[in-house]
């Protein structure tokens, strides 16, 4: 059995290290320089503005702390569960990606939640891994809910694991980080080959294009 709990610093560490990786990457101009979607670099304006891009890290581990101590089981978790992986799918595919979707509408197409609120996240020049974390309280608990309803939900069901906690909240921030990196990972023939894929992978082209679609609408 698992005892230490899922909630512990290791993640909060293996979280802000995908984050600092990601970073770091975008940055490697050889390595990358081709494939930028926006050529210029992260100014010393831009470095503070997203100074405190780490607060959801610190705010999701109390959260989290919480739900331990609500919820006892939490901490006794086993190490792998097969039957975790698929309900947690099943419920980010059913309620966690429908609900982040919907939220991020009401963010872009209410003018007072988005002046008020998600402009700080489009505020920034050049995306970047550390763009993802940049967001006001709000935002950061509507993401929690949206991670923690997958987690919570395959626990209270009896499936959850160590793994699946660890698993799907690194795999989350990954996703999210490649999503904001400025760099096209994934070559465009990968999506003309597989056309499904675009509903599956957040890529930094589509982020650029609502970022733009936003700004020339404001």
């Amino acid at each position: 059995m698992y005892e230490e709990g899922p909630g512990g610093i290791e993640l909060w560490i293996l979280r802000g290290g995908v984050h600092v990786l990601w970073s770091s990457y975008s940055h490697m101009l050889f390595l990358n320089r081709n494939r930028r979607i926006l050529q210029q670099g992260v100014d010393f304006k831009q470095i503070d503005l997203e100074w405190d891009w780490d607060n959801f890290l610190i705010l999701q581990a109390l959260v989290g702390s919480m739900a331990c101590y609500v919820f006892p089981f939490l901490q006794d978790l086993p190490l792998w569960n097969m039957k975790g992986v698929v309900a947690a799918m099943i419920q980010h595919v059913g309620v966690s990606e429908p609900l982040y979707y919907w939220m991020h509408r009401k963010f872009h197409e209410h003018h007072f939640l988005f002046t008020h609120y998600h402009s700080l996240h489009h505020s920034s020049p050049v995306p970047g891994p550390f763009t993802a974390g940049n967001a006001t309280l709000l935002e950061h608990l509507v993401l929690t809910v949206v991670i923690g309803i997958p987690v919570l939900g395959t626990s209270i069901m009896g499936y959850g694991s160590a793994s699946l906690v660890y698993g799907y909240v690194l795999t989350f921030d990954f996703l999210r980080c490649l999503g904001h990196c400025n760099v096209e990972v994934v070559p465009h023939e990968t999506f003309e080959r597989f056309p499904l894929l675009r509903y599956l992978i957040f890529t930094p082209i589509l982020s650029r294009l609502m970022t733009s679609l936003f700004q020339r609408s404001e």
